[in-house]
This record gives C-alpha cells, structure tokens and sequence, in this order.
C-alpha cells in the first residue's frame, strides 16, 4: 500500500515493480545506477515516488515489460558422453 511523505505517494521496491511490470531486482538496479529517484531509509528500504515509477514505466522498452510474461521454457537436455 503506498504510503504518503512529504505530499508524495510513495512506494516498495514490490510494489514499484508491480506498478511497473518488471522485478524487484531490475528497479534496484534502475535506483542504483540513478535512472529512477528513491529515497534510501535504513540499509535496506527504498521508497520511490509513484511519480516517478510512471515515468520510468513509460521509458521501459518492449523488452523488458514482455520479459516478465515470457513463458519458462523447457530444460535443456545433456549430451550423454562415452
């Protein structure tokens, strides 16, 4: 549930995520490297504008919006060796 600081509804990393459609670790990876604003509480906690989730939402390529409703696909079979 987001939760309100400062005048701006802000949210998880999850729930960043959820809003939108990749994983956790693609926006940990979007806050570390500066493309999306979170502020830092703790060690561990983040909380992202939902502002700013939008915008990155909408600079998100094809690519990775679909990765996540890609369908897993089958295991690899091994060669059996001699």
């Amino acid at each position: 549930m987001a939760e309100t600081i400062d005048g701006l509804k802000m949210l998880t990393v999850t729930e960043a995520a959820e809003h939108m459609g990749c994983t956790d670790g693609w926006v940990r990876m979007l806050l570390l490297q500066g493309r999306l604003v979170g502020r830092k509480f703790g060690e561990r906690l983040w909380l992202i504008p939902l502002a700013a989730a939008e915008e990155a939402k909408a600079s998100l390529s094809v690519r990775s919006v679909g990765k996540r409703e890609r369908k897993p696909t089958a295991p690899k079979k091994r060669r059996k060796t001699g």
